[in-house]
């Protein structure tokens, strides 16, 4: 379980999941430095299970989930309301691309507040395996849908039209920033 220190002052939580660990020039690791002057705490998981503890103890309000998300050791729901686990009897190596992903993304669907949703993918091993995983994603209601390699000025982009469309320009229980 991942222990959350929930930053003072932040009035906008977003969780970023990433394939991989990544060295510090990657936009996960530079995200949350440049949100947290804006007041926006961004939450790095490094698996889906890692994901789902994080909203299980406090509310998100945006997330970025990269499709390659390990499923993590347990592959558990934790107490997730109506959020069944992908089939425990497979392992991530067993699964197709982006199945991990796309059951997270599922997963925030159901949440009370629906968080909108970016989901980051990569290379597909075909086309139509790409195309599926892109209609997927956009069935389960990805706000926006971003190709590998990603820009830092991407993901900004993507979060100010999140504010403007999700919240109104609005920070969640208040009003923007000045």
């Amino acid at each position: 379980m991942v222990e959350v220190r929930q930053q003072l002052g932040s009035r906008l939580n977003v969780l970023l999941t990433q394939d991989r660990p990544h060295p510090m020039e990657h936009w996960t690791a530079q995200i949350p430095r440049l949100l947290e002057p804006l007041g926006i705490a961004a939450y790095v998981a490094q698996s889906v299970e890692d994901a789902i503890s994080l909203a299980e103890q406090m509310e998100i309000h945006a997330a970025v989930v990269d499709l390659s998300t390990p499923l993590g050791e347990t592959k558990r729901t934790g107490g997730m309301p109506g959020v069944r686990a992908p089939n425990p009897g497979r392992t991530t190596a067993g699964r197709s691309a982006g199945q991990s992903g796309l059951w997270l993304l599922e997963m925030f669907r159901r949440l009370p507040n629906h968080p909108p949703v970016v989901v980051i993918h990569g290379p597909a091993a075909d086309r139509r395996e790409g195309d599926r995983l892109l209609s997927e994603a956009l069935r389960l209601g990805a706000f926006s849908v971003l190709a590998k390699p990603v820009e830092i000025e991407q993901i900004l982009a993507v979060f100010r039209r999140v504010l403007d469309r999700q919240y109104r320009g609005s920070w969640p229980g208040g009003s923007a920033p000045g």
